[in-house]
């Protein structure tokens, strides 16, 4: 009896822990009310759940594929929460492409991951003009080769950004069109 309760509460757990997932079907979908994407292709989306507080959408688990929304980031405030004693990432309008990609490696790196920047380069972004970068990471906890691809720009001194990460083999290379299109589709409201 004691064991049939401990599952029951295990269960709860876990139906409670993904009650923040919903599927975002194809069209036109919004994020943190302020950004909006063109989608082909289902997606299932994460809000403030154990994706964290940053808006993240997966097709196969946000442990596996994870396709990021950074919307409209303040001059000042943080681009994500850091964890323990990480370093701040503060964002800071003015910032050149290379210190705002510093935001994001210190962002994914706050577990001890290794994050090498692949490429940095002038990109159309939100109708304008901003950066693409792409780099690899060899997450700590698994030791899994992510690749990743982000697209950012700042317009009216706040930072807008989309990153997608994916383990090398087979994810990143089955999804990276349709996260290109959803990137080239962004339009801040």
């Amino acid at each position: 009896m004691k064991i049939h309760r401990l599952v029951l509460a295990a269960c709860a757990s876990i139906l409670a822990a993904c009650s923040n997932v919903a599927v975002v079907e194809h069209g036109d979908a919004l994020v943190s009310d302020r950004l909006s994407v063109q989608i082909d292709q289902p997606w299932n989306r994460f809000e403030n759940s154990a994706a964290g507080p940053i808006p993240t959408w997966t097709r196969e688990g946000f442990t596996v594929d994870a396709l990021q929304f950074f919307v409209a980031v303040k001059d000042g405030k943080p681009i994500a929460p850091a964890r323990d004693k990480a370093k701040p990432m503060i964002f800071r309008d003015g910032m050149q492409a290379h210190e705002i990609v510093s935001l994001f490696e210190n962002f994914y790196t706050q577990d001890g991951s290794t994050f090498r920047l692949d490429r940095l380069a002038p990109d159309s972004f939100l109708d304008g003009d901003g950066f693409r970068f792409e780099f690899t990471r060899l997450r700590k906890r698994d030791d899994v080769r992510l690749s990743g691809v982000g697209w950012a720009a700042v317009s009216g001194g706040e930072l807008t950004a989309i990153v997608f990460t994916a383990p090398r083999i087979h994810f990143f290379g089955a999804e990276i069109g349709e996260v290109e299109r959803l990137a080239g589709s962004a339009r801040l409201r």
